[in-house]
């Protein structure tokens, strides 16, 4: 399925990053790194839900350990930042979550 847009968000230190938007039935290659949105977009706007890193985007998403809490809160919507470094996704994670105030944390 492709991405149904692209944002910039801006983290709590004034940071910009570029996301790609997909809906939550994604399908992604394997071995993609990044930081990943969690999130609900209805008419009244876009919630945020969880903000996260991971070496491997497509296996993460398939069994996240939260899944029961994002299906609970209606999330239709994955949002990417690639980024191979670890340590760089770490800083925007938290960069991110402090900017969104992730209702799942």
């Amino acid at each position: 399925m492709p991405k149904v847009g692209e944002n910039t968000v801006t983290g709590n230190s004034g940071e910009a990053y570029h996301l790609n938007v997909y809906t939550k039935d994604m399908q992604f290659n394997d071995f993609i790194p990044g930081v990943y949105v969690i999130s609900e977009v209805s008419e009244a706007g876009e919630r945020c839900i969880f903000v996260g890193e991971t070496d491997n985007i497509y296996p993460l998403l398939k069994d996240h350990p939260s899944q029961a809490d994002f299906e609970a809160e209606n999330y239709n919507r994955v949002s990417f930042h690639m980024n191979a470094s670890r340590k760089k996704r770490e800083l925007i994670v938290d960069d991110l979550a402090s900017a969104l105030n992730p209702v799942c944390s």
